[in-house]
């Protein structure tokens, strides 16, 4: 699955499954721009790691729900790596309230990073994409938008709204060569050094593996989707929950 001379652009990468996935794509040889809503120090870290196991890299700071700061973002990445071939739309920003209490401002900041994010990059991605003949839109969400979470009505709405984003791209931009399909992740480990995905503190009655997923099995589940071996995948959801879920 190796998609070498493909520039790739994760959005909200410093850490967790974002992470994971930049350093996979690197792995197996795409240059990638690492996204981080403010935090420099973590874009930096995740960038570093891959230019020191000998991939290519920059770091780019931006808010993916600000449309000016996604221009930028693009052009930085053109201007240092090339044309973006590869967008993951992996950003999300989470809050808890119920809709009754919530601000529009609250409602609006959520909906920014989570529904209009996917949709600034993929406009920003599709003339070069299209260009090329040959592209990869991979819009990332979770379970919860999915079975519902009280006091998330705004993550949950902004989620499917992306889940719907992704079925109107795919047969828009078939035929030019761009394939778009989404990832719901189901209940992952995201603690710092974990390697075995147990966390005692969870429950795993929900989850029929028994087990919480790692980050890196998001990312192997990307790279398969940006490689010529998913060519004929297009508007599809793919479910990545140890059997939380099933759809």
């Amino acid at each position: 699955m190796n998609i070498s001379e493909r520039v790739a652009l994760v959005t909200g990468s410093g850490r967790n499954i974002g992470r994971a996935t930049a350093i996979e794509l690197a792995r197996r040889g795409a240059a990638v721009a690492v996204n981080s809503r403010r935090n420099q120090q973590e874009a930096n870290s995740v960038r570093d790691e891959i230019m020191a196991g000998g991939g290519a890299a920059i770091s780019v700071v931006a808010d993916v729900g600000v449309e000016s700061e996604v221009i930028s973002m693009f052009e930085e990445i053109e201007k240092t790596l090339g044309n973006v071939a590869i967008l993951v739309n992996n950003a999300g920003l989470r809050s808890s309230d119920k809709v009754a209490n919530m601000t529009t401002e609250e409602w609006r900041r959520v909906l920014a990073v989570n529904l209009d994010g996917p949709f600034f990059c993929s406009r920003a991605a599709i003339p070069a994409m299209s260009e090329m003949g040959w592209g990869r839109i991979i819009n990332v969400s979770g379970l919860n938008a999915f079975s519902g979470r009280a006091e998330w009505g705004h993550v949950c709405a902004s989620k499917m709204g992306a889940l719907g984003l992704t079925r109107a791209l795919s047969p828009e931009l078939a035929s030019t060569g761009i394939l778009v399909n989404h990832i719901v992740p189901g209940a992952f480990d995201t603690s710092l050094g974990s390697t075995t995905g147990a966390n005692p503190a969870a429950n795993m009655d929900a989850v029929p593996v028994g087990r919480l997923g790692m980050p890196e099995e998001i990312a192997n589940t990307v790279a398969f989707l940006a490689s010529d071996h998913a060519s004929y995948i297009t508007g599809q959801t793919i479910h990545v929950n140890g059997g939380a879920f099933r759809y």
